[in-house]
């Protein structure tokens, strides 16, 4: 039985012990794992994700699933891999991540050098791996806004010391659009954000968006252009994260690292699991340009490619 069957079974209701009884390769055993996680049966899903790796032992996504599955507690494809600081930390320092933020930087700051900005909102910061090295002393006033109050000390301690007007405001920017405080400090000449409104649910990206246009002159996105996803469980979808991240987990060798069983895992886990609250909610460029146009800003140039990357191309994309 091929994925596109399994899909359509699973479609119908068919159960994942039913759909288990058809599966013969390591992709289709590891599909029907992902649908008996959906279900909420972790047992069985170490089960059909062991058949697959006694097939397939080179395969890292299955080595590295399996692993995480038989040491993980509670709901292991929904774990929070941005609050403790370590994995991702290490993740980011590593692999594609160094180009890739290094033509960040660069572009950063272009555009910082080409608008003048002295004043800047930078959501989602981080621990400040794209806004610290790119930062301009012209910038006079600098807010970072991070959920993570471990990686938003990181980027506060090293603002005090640049001495650097800031505020460092612990929350999401969904929070922070919803608490909607009559702030005169709440303006900016630009509000830029690196790879995190992909974290952001679809139904609260055009709402976030539209209540920053009357507060900033230009916004810039920094995100991956990727498929657009209809359904995490689609075949389509299935073979593109399961193949782009075979090459993610090879840029950090070692079986069972940090990043892999701390950062890559959970997260291929919960880009692959059919519900609303996965970590991820990524699109295609063109959709991002859609996004800004239905929250009023317009194209203020086109998306400019940064980088490729293992999980998709970078591109910056600025509107005013």
């Amino acid at each position: 039985m091929s994925i596109v069957d399994l899909w359509k079974g699973y479609q119908e209701g068919v159960a994942h012990g039913v759909l288990s009884e058809t599966a013969r390769t390591p992709d289709e055993l590891l599909y029907v794992s992902l649908v008996a996680l959906a279900a909420q049966d972790r047992d069985a899903a170490l089960t059909h994700l062991r058949s697959a790796l006694a097939a397939a032992p080179e395969r890292q996504v299955l080595r590295e699933c399996a692993h995480y599955l038989e040491r993980a507690t509670g709901d292991a494809d929904t774990t929070d891999v941005y609050i403790s600081p370590d994995a991702f930390s290490a993740f980011a320092r590593g692999g594609g991540n160094v180009g890739l933020y290094q033509r960040t930087h660069a572009a950063l700051r272009a555009r910082y050098a080409a608008l003048r900005p002295t004043s800047l909102l930078d959501v989602g910061t981080g621990e400040g791996l794209a806004l610290l090295p790119a930062l301009p002393d012209t910038i006079g006033r600098v807010d970072v806004l991070e959920p993570s109050a471990p990686r938003l000390d990181v980027v506060r301690s090293e603002l005090a010391r640049r001495g650097v007007h800031h505020r460092a405001i612990n929350t999401t920017i969904e929070d922070f659009v919803a608490a909607g405080e009559a702030d005169p400090d709440n303006t900016w000449d630009l509000v830029q954000e690196t790879f995190a409104m992909l974290a952001v649910p679809a139904p609260e990206r055009v709402p976030a968006l539209r209540w920053l246009r009357p507060l900033t002159k230009r916004v810039i996105l920094v995100e991956f252009d990727v498929p657009r996803v209809g359904h995490a469980l689609h075949p389509d979808w299935f073979d593109y994260v399961v193949t782009r991240y075979e090459v993610g987990l090879a840029e950090y060798p070692g079986d069972h690292n940090l990043v892999r069983q701390g950062f890559l895992v959970p997260v291929f886990l919960g880009t692959l699991r059919p519900t609303e609250d996965r970590v991820h909610f990524e699109q295609p460029v063109e959709d991002w340009l859609h996004d800004l146009r239905a929250a009023g800003f317009e194209a203020a140039r086109e998306p400019e490619f940064l980088a490729e990357y293992w999980w998709g191309d970078a591109f910056l994309i600025e509107a005013r």
